[in-house]
């Protein structure tokens, strides 16, 4: 169960007791204690905070050295960045995923209505250029969120017009919000969380105007388009000014700017974590990154044996055999996964959608029940996924306290004689000569799909798909797209249908929960209710049904509670009624994944769990990787 860690104690203090005692002399990396002894670099007491986390590796303490290689996909992979050298929130998941525990922040407390957070820091705590890191920076980074003239991308989930920070002195910092929210620790500690703690005041204030009125100029002499730009890739989401001081294991020396092709980490020397010996961390050198064009370049990396650590992209069902016989040439081996995604591919009808005849059709709940009917599921999982997981609807997985077998259930059983009596009950009855069945408004019923190319998977099962709605007269037209060009007709509301995995099946359900009722802009199902919903002042807000409305009701309600029984009873009236309305089609439930590791490599996790929010491999401390030979 993911709980709310409330006391002012992490794990990692508790084992700093049972490690170096304070004030032990440390030591570090033989090529940084090079740098002290030849006076290009402070002694390695003056760089670790007073009191430096100290980390338990996970099967022993190792050794400095090596190379961590792995591989990006085209020039906007930065999410693969943000899980391994950039997971350093002020507050984190524990690897276990039940609780939220200090990071950067030493300790915290929150107050019995949510609503104060006080975070605590660690006297002597730097950036990766030696300046301190103090509650300034998070100020600095929260005032720009908070800035309704930042006009840059903002990380989902936080509602910036209820929060607010202040400085109680260098080392506290108070996070005050009008309303309270018993999520908002772990908000902080997914991989959207970060932001407060990757923007350094005295680098990245030169292009924010409240700390320097002429930003928007600084901006542009570095070759941005304003200072929001400036802001968004230099300090918060992307990694193309390898110059930003950073908290990380590694600091980055060469920009992720679509024109390297090698993308370099190198130790950073102020790291503020250590080993059970004293050992400062990381242990491994350096991080490379190749930047690659598609999915078959990563593969063949993989094989080659230049993929030390990774799962990025590559680690699916199809690839596996291919991977899992190259282990011996390649000098690596699978570890498990655990998939904490519920669906391969939930397909989403648009129930908001412009066309009022597309619309009065999407919205009918037996349109959407027999088009689930007609899906061969086991079909798709022997041609797709060889044979691995089952029949699933959009739920919480199995294993999940949400779990709701109605929700899960329902409607997955292959039954083409029932689909073809709801369609015909609906009045749908008349079909034209390819024996396609006429919509209300009497011409052909064609739902157009277009599934991101990147994601091999959804264009594999589409087409199978096309073939079982042919047989209930539906005609799917399932073309490959460009990811940009997808995203742009959901945002604008011109899609018929998307495609997308299934997030949500863990704990994850209560941060995103997208698919079961119109939360974000992922709810590709009904994107103007979630605008509504989202109250971003987007024109395509539009007021949904009372059903709908219900649900949204209930959320807010389940925010406002630290309570997590309470907030457990609120999702899960949330979910009867998602289950009521079934808004969308699920396909096959993800068996455990896999994850390629360099055979020579240590403290390497096995079943991990896998998912978006709990940014795999992050929690796991990849700090503690390193090479045995």
């Amino acid at each position: 169960m993911l709980r709310t860690h409330f006391t002012t104690i992490s794990l990692t203090a508790l084992a700093a007791l049972a490690g170096p005692a304070l004030g032990q002399d440390y030591t570090q990396a033989p090529a940084l204690q090079a740098e002290v002894d030849a006076g290009n670099l402070p002694p390695l007491a003056e760089r670790l905070p007073d009191n430096p986390v100290v980390l338990t590796p996970m099967e022993s303490v190792g050794t400095y050295g090596g190379v961590w290689r792995s591989a990006l996909k085209g020039t906007y992979d930065t999410g693969w960045i943000r899980r391994t050298v950039g997971y350093q929130p002020l507050v984190a998941y524990d690897y276990e995923w039940t609780k939220v525990v200090p990071n950067v922040a030493e300790k915290f407390e929150v107050n019995e209505d949510a609503t104060e957070f006080t975070f605590h820091l660690r006297e002597g705590h730097r950036w990766s250029d030696g300046e301190p890191f103090t509650a300034e920076d998070l100020k600095f980074a929260l005032d720009i969120m908070t800035s309704p003239a930042y006009a840059g991308r903002k990380p989902g989930g936080f509602e910036w017009e209820k929060i607010s920070g202040e400085v109680i002195d260098p080392l506290t910092f108070k996070i005050t919000l009008t309303d309270p929210n018993g999520l908002f620790l772990e908000r902080l500690a997914t991989v959207e969380g970060q932001f407060i703690v990757n923007a350094a005041k005295h680098y990245c204030g030169k292009y924010f105007p409240d700390v320097n009125p002429d930003a928007n100029q600084a901006a542009q002499d570095a070759g941005f388009d304003g200072w929001s730009q400036a802001i968004e890739q230099s300090c918060f989401f992307n990694f193309v000014d390898e110059d930003r001081p950073l908290l990380f294991a590694w600091r980055q020396v060469t920009p992720y700017d679509g024109l390297n092709q090698l993308i370099e980490f190198e130790r950073n020397p102020y790291f503020f974590k250590v080993d059970t010996e004293g050992q400062q961390l990381p242990y491994i050198d350096k991080v490379q990154m190749v930047q690659t064009e598609n999915v078959e370049d990563i593969v063949l990396k993989v094989v080659n044996g230049e993929v030390d650590f990774s799962n990025r992209h590559f680690a699916t069902v199809t690839n596996k055999p291919v991977i899992y016989d190259g282990q011996d040439s390649g000098g690596y081996t699978l570890k498990a996964t655990t998939d904490a995604r519920m669906n391969h591919a939930i397909f989403q009808l648009n129930l908001t959608h412009d066309d009022p005849e597309k619309r009065k059709l999407y919205n009918e709940k037996d349109f959407r029940v027999a088009l689930s009917l007609a899906m061969d599921r086991e079909e798709i999982i022997d041609v797709v996924f060889a044979g691995q997981g089952e029949p699933y609807q959009a739920a919480p997985r199995p294993s999940s306290r949400f779990y709701n077998e109605e929700l899960a259930t329902q409607f997955t059983e292959y039954d083409p004689d029932r689909a073809n009596e709801l369609l015909d009950g609906l009045g749908l009855t008349e079909r034209n000569s390819d024996g396609i069945r006429l919509g209300f408004d009497g011409e052909p019923i064609r739902i157009q799909l277009f599934s991101p190319s990147d994601q091999v998977e959804f264009n594999d099962i589409a087409q199978l798909i096309v073939e079982h709605w042919k047989e209930i007269g539906i005609d799917l037209d399932a073309r490959n797209a460009e990811r940009s060009l997808v995203y742009e007709r959901i945002q604008n509301n011109t899609h018929d249908m998307h495609v997308w995995w299934g997030d949500g099946g863990l704990a994850d359900a209560l941060l995103d929960p997208r698919y079961y009722f119109p939360f974000n802009l992922e709810s590709a199902f009904a994107e103007k209710w979630a605008q509504w919903f989202m109250k971003g002042g987007s024109t395509l807000a539009e007021e949904p049904p009372a059903e709908v409305r219900e649900q949204m009701d209930l959320y807010v309600e389940l925010i406002a509670t630290p309570d997590r029984e309470k907030q457990e009873e609120l999702f899960g009236e949330i979910l009867d009624i998602a289950a009521e309305q079934f808004y969308v089609m699920g396909t096959v439930l993800p068996a455990d994944g896999y994850i390629v590791a360099n055979e020579n490599l240590g403290n390497v996790p096995d079943g991990q769990i896998y998912t978006w929010m709990y940014p795999q491999p992050g929690p796991m401390e990849t700090a503690q990787l390193y090479y045995k030979k």
